[in-house]
């Protein structure tokens, strides 16, 4: 079953979005998402992390994560990497990248 679905291609959908969820400051996020999941994703914005190398690991642990699941994850892999924010949390970079990306997906006719 998994060799044909292989066949047939997943939708990829690049996202550039900008906001400020509610009680969050100015969040930029870049992201490639493939059949629902993170390929890619950069996340910037006038919040506060420390450590910056501990953000930079989850973030980067974010590859491979569901598009749907990523607010979830990003709060536990924020929590591993002891990382203390200001101004973002996964519920906001859920909001931002799953709202973007299903919108796409729903134009391309496709479901993640």
């Amino acid at each position: 079953m998994r060799k044909a679905m292989d066949k047939f291609p997943r939708p990829r959908v690049h996202i550039e979005r900008a906001g400020k969820p509610p009680g969050c400051k100015l969040i930029r996020l870049s992201a490639d998402i493939e059949g629902g999941v993170i390929c890619r994703i950069s996340i910037r914005g006038d919040f506060f992390a420390s450590p910056e190398e501990g953000f930079e690991r989850a973030e980067a642990r974010l590859r491979g994560v569901p598009a749907a699941d990523a607010g979830r994850i990003f709060d536990l892999l924020l929590q591993e990497e002891g990382v203390e924010t200001a101004g973002i949390d996964g519920s906001a970079l859920a909001k931002l990248l799953n709202t973007e990306a299903f919108q796409k997906l729903r134009v391309l006719g496709k479901q993640p």
